[in-house]
């Protein structure tokens, strides 16, 4: 009998600790979305690239340790809307702050993406966070063009 009182004590303090924490989780947090719309307002203002990436870094460090639940759809279509922005290096930032966000709603601009981003030189494009971004979201990206493919005459 003490063994099935104390599995009894276990599930309800499991079950508390499971409610108490869940509203926590599901509320959008002010705070964040006020910090991601400044970052994203000073990326779109920024006059240098440097300053760009800086501030679009801080979208990637800011959405980290963020549960995609805290944050709006607006600030989420806002992030999108930075997928435009012709510094491949924001690019990468967002993409990986989309894929720490799980923002399914990114898929198909990330996806038009690729074909544009895998055919860029230079080791670090956005090509790759793209790619992990898909897959965080449950998305198999497709596999990436051959050199051939990206330099053939047009």
């Amino acid at each position: 009998m003490a063994t099935f009182n104390s599995r009894i004590r276990g599930f309800v303090f499991t079950t508390l600790l499971f409610l108490i924490t869940m509203p926590v989780h599901s509320q959008i947090n002010k705070n964040l979305n006020s910090k991601l719309q400044a970052a994203i307002a000073s990326v779109h203002s920024a006059k240098s690239a440097r300053a760009r990436h800086d501030t679009a870094e801080q979208l990637l460090i800011l959405t980290s340790k963020s549960h995609p639940a805290t944050v709006t759809d607006s600030t989420v279509a806002d992030l999108i809307g930075l997928l435009d922005e012709p510094d491949d290096s924001v690019r990468a930032f967002v993409a990986g702050a989309l894929g720490n966000l799980h923002a399914k709603a990114a898929i198909p601009k990330l996806l038009a993406l690729l074909p544009t981003v895998d055919c860029l030189e230079g080791t670090l494009t956005s090509a790759r966070p793209i790619r992990s971004a898909l897959e965080r979201m449950g998305v198999k990206p497709p596999p990436a063009p051959s050199y051939d493919d990206c330099h053939k005459p047009k």
